[in-house]
């Protein structure tokens, strides 16, 4: 645990406000997408404060947390549980779904995570396969172009170990549209404010809102 903290790959908030601001505005963006009794699927949850905002500011029905770390989902299910949250462990690099508690949703939230899995594209699909017709992804990632992988300027030897690659726009673009996604928004995160800013992809992360 304290090599995550010490290296920023999960946080341990005690609130949505403890976190760092760049979390916060993507959770915020994601309640606008979820309409009354819609089904949410927070893939790689860590410690639940992402899963909990959104269930106490939206209309859904259930929101699922999802991550691989016990400890994170222990936290979670004291600080963040509710009457429309679940936890479930299980690692999104494997056959996830069949642990899930439903077989599809609505929307589906990756905020962070599709470059910590080895093979992005076959979880894409999954996620793909986890999407009722006309559902939602809200995905986000490093960008290549401000964060290099090889040359991480947040890291003493440059790469973060967690990390398999970044992704350059066009790249994490063609990586949702291989798998079937359409793309219908384009967002990055200013590298001043963290602000979520439309049509741009030159921020230290980049967002996308696809449909399946």
């Amino acid at each position: 645990m304290d090599d995550e903290i010490a290296k920023m790959e999960r946080m341990y908030a005690t609130s949505i406000h403890d976190v760092m601001m760049d979390h916060h505005y993507r959770y915020h963006f994601a309640t606008r997408f979820i309409r009354p009794g819609d089904f949410i699927l927070d893939a790689a949850c860590g410690s639940g404060y992402g899963t909990h905002y959104m269930a106490i500011h939206s209309p859904s029905a259930l929101v699922v947390g999802v991550d691989r770390s016990e400890h994170a989902l222990n936290w979670a299910i004291d600080l963040f549980s509710g009457g429309n949250t679940v936890y479930v462990k299980t690692d999104l690099s494997g056959s996830f779904r069949e642990e899930l508690p439903l077989q599809t949703f609505d929307v589906i939230t990756c905020f962070e995570t599709v470059e910590h899995i080895k093979d992005d594209r076959s979880f894409i699909q999954k996620l793909y396969e986890s999407l009722h017709t006309n559902g939602i992804l809200l995905i986000s990632a490093p960008n290549e172009e401000i964060i290099p992988h090889l040359k991480n300027p947040y890291f003493l030897h440059g790469v973060n170990p967690h990390h398999y690659r970044h992704y350059r726009p066009d790249e994490l673009r063609k990586l949702l549209t291989d798998c079937g996604f359409t793309i219908e928004q384009v967002l990055t995160q200013d590298n001043e404010t963290y602000e979520l800013v439309y049509g741009r992809e030159d921020g230290f992360a980049n967002v996308l809102v696809a449909i399946k």
